[in-house]
């Protein structure tokens, strides 16, 4: 009976924060909509190559570094102590991937997209809810800005950086 009892309450908890979610996924769209109609082509083109590689990422492929990251790529993230080459960041990703967590919404609100050229810079803010092999979920929201170069017909990042937001308590 208590696993029902807990089964219940965990099915209410994820309606609840499906809920929020999807609000804020509202007016995100919204904000995002009257911003991208002011882009230019090159700007929508790397706006879009972001996307696509968070859909790889978010579904869990470890392969994603390849198509979407230059061979000589150097990141740096608040959650990380050094800069990270792509093979790095493949070993790691891999080690994170494979740890049972299942995402449950991501969005990716962009605030600005540069492009100079062959090379452009995306800043934008991210919000992602996950939940843990274990059930426990966690919701994250952050910041990114990074930075993409046109390998031959696509772009491709070369250099990132993101950041949680820290926790308010």
């Amino acid at each position: 009976m208590s696993c029902l009892v807990s089964l219940v309450e965990t099915s209410t908890r994820i309606r609840k924060m499906n809920v929020k979610l999807t609000i804020v996924l509202i007016i995100t769209i919204a904000a995002f909509s009257t911003h991208a109609e002011s882009w230019n082509k090159q700007q929508t083109e790397v706006w879009n190559i972001v996307l696509a590689s968070y859909e790889d990422i978010d579904k869990r492929d470890n392969n994603w570094t390849d198509k979407w990251v230059t061979e000589d790529a150097i990141v740096w993230g608040s959650s990380t102590p050094m800069p990270r080459s792509r093979s790095a960041i493949k070993r790691w990703e891999k080690f994170s991937l494979d740890d049972g967590t299942i995402n449950n919404v991501a969005e990716y609100s962009p605030t600005a997209i540069v492009v100079h050229g062959d090379t452009a810079v995306a800043h934008y803010y991210y919000s992602n809810g996950t939940t843990s092999k274990k059930g426990d979920q966690k919701v994250t929201h952050g910041r990114c800005s990074d930075v993409l170069v046109k390998d031959k017909k696509s772009w491709k990042f070369v250099a990132w950086h993101c950041a949680d937001e820290p926790k308010k308590h």
